[in-house]
């Protein structure tokens, strides 16, 4: 089974380029295909990397209750997959799945039904799945994903920021998932002169450790632009990407290693 990185928190800390920036290093150190799932209504995780998306899981909803009144011969569960397969958007050493936001005042429970459904499905495709999930907490409430291998605390160093992130934790350990590790990233470390974050950041249950982002005038200049993050993206916060990273992936049991 693939491993899950959720990248989660308040609205504008970053962790949409968060994500696309340890996807693209996921890439350098040769862990490939990537499963890239944007969770988040408002869908940017496809700009940001730059890969165009078209359609999206929402726009599923719709031709499911259209073939529904059709008598064909052909399953609805066969033409299902079908059209899954046909949103998943392929580029050089990833994929995109795009969850989208259902138009007008309706319910999230199918779109979310399927999204659940097919990652079951596709986890198994992939070493890593990274998961950009919505502001807040509705995602986690949810359930979705419901058995994380990293979830990726991101916040700004701003008692807000920090607020934010400890209600998501709080909220993880009231519901039926699993979390085998949990991450602070402290994003544009520096921006807001002296980090108020390390002392917040260990008293919020659960976290093991606490990854200082640097502001980076690159993917300031690029989000601002909406140009890729690429690979040649944002170097000043590379090294901090890099140990983000590390500390993202499952870590071999030394019991259950084979001896050379």
């Amino acid at each position: 089974m693939g491993a899950i990185l959720a990248f989660s928190g308040k609205g504008g800390s970053g962790k949409t380029t968060l994500a696309a920036m340890v996807l693209r290093q996921l890439l350098r150190i040769g862990v490939r295909p990537v499963l890239a799932v944007d969770a988040d209504p408002n869908a940017t995780l496809g700009l940001t990397l730059g890969v165009p998306v078209e359609h999206t899981i929402a726009d599923l909803r719709e031709r499911m209750g259209a073939a529904a009144m059709n008598v064909t011969e052909i399953p609805k569960e066969r033409l299902l997959d079908q059209w899954l397969a046909e949103i998943l958007v392929e580029d050089s050493g990833f994929d995109v799945l795009t969850m989208g936001r259902p138009e007008g005042p309706k319910c999230y429970c199918y779109v979310n039904g399927l999204l659940r459904r097919y990652l079951k499905e596709l986890r198994g495709a992939y070493p890593v799945v990274v998961v950009d999930c919505e502001a807040g907490m509705e995602y986690l409430s949810r359930l979705t994903v419901d058995d994380i291998d990293s979830l990726i605390l991101v916040t700004e160093a701003t008692p807000v920021g920090m607020t934010t992130v400890a209600r998501i934790s709080r909220l993880a350990d009231a519901l039926p998932i699993k979390v085998k590790r949990r991450i602070l990233a402290v994003n544009k470390a520096g921006q807001l002169g002296p980090a108020l974050a390390t002392p917040y950041g260990r008293a919020i249950n659960g976290v093991s450790e606490i990854v200082h982002v640097p502001f980076d005038e690159d993917l300031y200049r690029r989000c601002a632009q909406a140009l890729p993050v690429d690979d040649q993206a944002g170097l000043a916060a590379r090294q901090a990407v890099e140990a983000l990273t590390r500390l993202c992936l499952p870590q071999p049991d030394p019991h259950t290693a084979t001896p050379r």
